[in-house]
């Protein structure tokens, strides 16, 4: 039994452990000094330090305003790459769609419709650069993310940075 717990518990402890930071630049460059905002923890926060102010928590496929996982602070939940107004499930909720590497206006997937095309950077790994519509021209490159956030990371990040 202890075995099956000390195991247990050093599971959950390297998978917290695994959690890293994600940061979200204007440009390529990336200049610590210039972070619009990051998420560390699940916790959206604005600049690059632990001080800036909350913006959004981000728990499994939701997102709530503010430092909270209350049934009352759901911004957005996101399904099926969706993502929805509050935890409503009806179509007329959905926001944003996205769709490899793609993220479309309401629900849809189809090419007016798109705002960004999200693709790793050629030359750095973990790098994540976010286009203008479907462009994948450098000067149409309107955020940098560093780091690896899940969907629901992402989309609470372009949130903050108020991209979407």
């Amino acid at each position: 039994m202890r075995l099956i717990l000390a195991f247990a518990f050093a599971t959950i402890s390297f998978g917290s452990l695994a959690q890293t930071s994600t940061y979200l630049y204007p440009s390529t460059p990336l200049r610590w000094n210039e972070v619009i905002c990051h998420i560390e923890g699940g916790v959206v926060r604005v600049g690059n330090g632990w001080r800036g102010e909350i913006l959004y928590t981000v728990n499994r496929d939701r997102i709530y305003a503010g430092y909270s996982t209350s049934t009352f602070d759901i911004a957005y939940t996101l399904r099926y790459g969706k993502l929805h107004i509050g935890d409503s499930n009806f179509t007329d909720a959905i926001t944003y769609t996205l769709e490899q590497g793609v993220i479309y206006v309401g629900d849809s997937n189809f090419p007016l419709d798109i705002a960004y095309t999200i693709r790793p950077d050629v030359s750095h790994p973990d790098v994540i650069n976010v286009f203008k519509e479907n462009s994948i021209n450098p000067f149409d490159i309107v955020a940098t993310l560093q780091g690896s956030p899940s969907h629901t990371e992402l989309f609470a990040l372009l949130l903050s940075a108020r991209l979407l």
